[in-house]
């Protein structure tokens, strides 16, 4: 009895707490174990955001393949030049028939546009078959009949790893005023069009050095068209971090500078003035510019711009070729050009056409790079050092090259 009653004794002294500077040692402690945790945490976060933009470029380019499975020609970029020098004809002809089919050599011509986008058409082939459905293939987005359904935010056509371009970017939709998405949905990747860079010195040549990719405004035979082959074969680039609604060069109204066309028989056709599937935009709203940023002169106007960074615009399509700044003495950097500081430098800001993301190669990833799709339906990294040739050669479906890029 007396041992235990000693020892409850003792159990009942006195407790002793930390002291200050033991709780700042621990606090230390924590705040470093912290600090050495928390860039461990953010690069597992933008890993995962750039694989879910590796699976968005799989899914799209597996789409662009079996859209090519199925109608034997590949969904067209959207965005092309018209080089037949009127041979085909005026509005309601097909396009390229007559002398003017010779389209890779000479001077390159005005603005030719599908009434669809690549991702319009490709829509029906990447789980977006409900919205396909709904869509009218032979009216433009800004119709009645496909206007709200082009607010629509497609998360396949967004990459995660985009921390620049805001949803309102987009400009807002009136066919989806008070809704919990008003904006036209967004695409951060650019089908390509073309690419004009030369195969001699690596400058931009707009005219001898044009060569149309493999989607084409106006192809008609698939694979056939991609001699190098489709695993060489580049069909669309990311192309994330638009810091503004860039304002497109082309006319959204017939009787423009932009010949329109819609698909017709396995045949591009120009679209005829008066065309009552084809109304004049209103409203458009693609002249809204980032307000921190000065205004760029163009030939068009709000009401009839077309948008390049709405996934329903066909204008979203553009070609490679390149920095403003290295156009005469040869292209440094096609990847991720002038992407520090963000925005642009002096020499280059953003809202001018080609620079940073402006309808060039462009992403925020860690590594310096971005993915791109494959007409074969393969995904790929391209680096940013990637030799401006072996770009030039990925682009161009038929320059016989043997481009290396892994």
């Amino acid at each position: 009895m007396l041992i235990s009653s000693n020892y409850s004794a003792g159990s009942t002294g006195s407790r002793r707490g930390f002291t200050l500077v033991e709780l700042l040692v621990v606090i230390a402690i924590i705040g470093t174990l912290v600090g050495l945790l928390l860039p461990a945490v953010q690069s597992a976060r933008e890993a995962a955001r750039k694989s879910a933009c590796s699976n968005n470029v799989k899914q799209i380019a597996l789409g662009s393949a079996n859209y090519e499975s199925a109608r034997r020609k590949y969904p067209t970029s959207g965005e092309g030049k018209d080089n037949f020098g009127g041979a085909g004809g005026g509005t309601g002809s097909t396009v390229g028939t007559g002398a003017g089919t010779a389209r890779f050599t000479g001077t390159v011509g005005s603005e030719m546009m599908n009434v669809n986008s690549f991702f319009a058409q490709v829509l029906g082939f990447i789980e977006e078959a409900n919205l396909a459905a709904k869509w009218n293939y032979n009216q433009p987005y800004w119709s009645s009949t496909n206007n709200l359904l082009a607010a629509t935010k497609v998360n396949a056509f967004m990459c995660p790893s985009n921390a620049i371009t805001q949803d309102s970017f987009g400009g807002t939709n009136s066919s989806a005023a008070g809704s919990a998405f008003p904006y036209y949905g967004r695409t951060d990747y650019m089908p390509g069009a073309y690419t004009d860079i030369s195969s001699a010195d690596g400058t931009r040549s707009k005219n001898n050095a044009y060569k149309v990719g493999a989607l084409s405004v106006d192809q008609s035979t698939g694979t056939q068209s991609v001699t190098d082959g489709t695993s060489k074969t580049v069909i669309f680039w990311e192309d994330a971090g638009r810091n503004m609604q860039t304002g497109g060069k082309r006319d959204a109204s017939i009787g423009g500078n932009t010949t329109w066309l819609r698909g017709s028989a396995n045949k591009a056709v120009k679209i005829a003035t008066a065309d009552a599937d084809f109304p004049t935009p209103s409203g458009n709203d693609c002249n809204l510019k980032d307000p921190g940023l000065a205004a760029t002169g163009g030939s068009y106007t709000a009401a009839t711009a077309t948008c390049p960074n709405r996934w329903a615009d066909p204008d979203c399509a553009s070609g490679v070729s390149g920095s403003p700044p290295d156009e005469g003495s040869g292209s440094k950097q096609i990847i991720n050009n002038n992407n520090s500081p963000v925005g642009g430098p002096s020499t280059c800001k953003w809202e001018a056409n080609n620079c940073g993301p402006n309808d060039e190669p462009f992403s925020q990833h860690s590594g310096g790079g971005v993915y791109v799709g494959f007409a074969d339906g393969s995904v790929k990294w391209l680096s940013q050092t990637l030799d401006v040739q072996t770009i030039r050669q990925l682009a161009d479906p038929s320059d016989g090259g043997n481009p290396t890029y892994e």
